[in-house]
């Protein structure tokens, strides 16, 4: 069985996505996603849009993001348009590149999991993403006392 990190989908060209897209593995887009992306490893490709937030460990940017980037590395191809704040540890942008945005670095490592809701602990290498995410977030989570979520009225 394939790890997580060696799984791969691909969204053509020709493929709209509305929704978050929360993935363990690698993701290359051509499409349009209208939604939030987080994985790990992600490539946006010149025909690629995203009109949402982007998170990852790897984003590789050539085509469109109308929205907020945080990525551990962040790289920016010749044709890439960004419309949005970036937020990165490492940054690479090629002449051509348009970014119209807000740029912050950091040095601590930064959160990438905010879809999944997990967060990392400091002697965790691997991430989590997804239902496994969501299991851990409830056992570490769990209180005795129930907490309503709505209120109504008789």
């Amino acid at each position: 069985m394939k790890s997580p990190n060696e799984t791969f989908a691909v969204l053509a060209p020709n493929l709209v996505v509305s929704g978050n897209l929360v993935s363990e593995g690698n993701i290359h887009i051509d499409g349009t996603v209208e939604g939030d992306v987080q994985t790990v490893h992600l490539t946006i490709g010149s025909s690629g849009i995203v009109k949402g937030r982007v998170f990852g460990r790897e984003v590789k940017v050539s085509g469109r993001v109308e929205g907020s980037i945080t990525a551990c590395e962040l790289i920016l191809e010749e044709s890439a348009v960004i419309e949005g704040d970036i937020n990165y540890q490492s940054l690479s942008v090629s002449r051509g590149a348009r970014l119209n945005g807000m740029c912050h670095f950091s040095d601590s490592e930064l959160d990438i999991t905010a879809l999944s809701g997990k967060k990392p602990r400091a002697e965790e290498k691997a991430l989590a993403f997804g239902d496994a995410a969501m299991q851990a977030t409830a056992t570490e989570t769990a209180t005795p006392a129930a907490t309503p979520r709505s209120k109504t009225t008789a």
